[in-house]
């Protein structure tokens, strides 16, 4: 690829990076179903038909974003599985580690989050379908954590079940927490957190 080119290539995705953040702030102040692709390209300060060069529609935009969170969300569960593997005895401090890396996480795309848990639910079929898509792959991946303690040594459970409670309550919590614009410490949050589920599992 030419100088040229690559210089193309990176104002193309500054400008399509423009939209989606655009597009994210309008979600936020207006709700999805509420905006028009004309409200997108105002605060973008730029035009209906420049959109249309990089989405066919505000839909589209969305499915990006909320890929772009499905992964982190997951890729960090998958991390803390692979650190189990690697361990014979999983240390209190690496669940710890997980759950400061999602304070983290929501805090810094704290729209999207909110979009994700509170407006999806009313979008059509298709993105509530693909909402809970996310959500099964995210507890499939707390499943393995799960099983991964049992080996351990944690009582006799269904770690199907189990990971639903861990999936409701970490995703619940932290809703919460940036909802309330962050009210409770980060530390206070996360030491709850970990005692609750850890403990939960563990214990008798």
């Amino acid at each position: 690829m030419s100088l040229r080119e690559k210089k193309s290539e990176i104002v193309k995705k500054e400008k399509r990076n423009l939209f989606i953040i655009s597009a994210l702030s309008v979600f936020e102040e207006k709700g999805f179903n509420n905006t028009r692709i004309k409200d997108i390209t105002e605060r973008a300060n730029t035009s209906v038909g420049n959109f249309y060069n990089y989405f066919n529609s505000k839909e589209e935009v969305i499915e990006v974003l909320i890929s772009g969170l499905a992964e982190l969300m997951i890729s960090k569960f998958r991390e803390l599985f692979i650190y189990f593997k690697q361990n014979r005895i999983p240390p209190i401090s690496a669940v710890k580690n997980l759950f400061r890396g999602y304070a983290k996480m929501f805090k810094e795309k704290k729209e999207t989050f909110l979009i994700f848990f509170e407006q999806m639910g009313g979008m059509e079929q298709k993105y509530r379908t693909k909402r809970n898509e996310i959500l099964d792959n995210f507890t499939n991946e707390v499943e393995k954590i799960i099983s991964r303690l049992i080996e351990f040594g944690a009582r006799d459970q269904n770690p199907k079940i189990t990971a639903r409670v861990w999936t409701s309550t970490v995703l619940g919590v932290f809703i919460w927490w940036i909802r309330s614009d962050f009210e409770l410490e980060e530390e206070e949050l996360i030491e709850n957190l970990t005692d609750f589920l850890v403990k939960g599992t563990m214990s008798n």
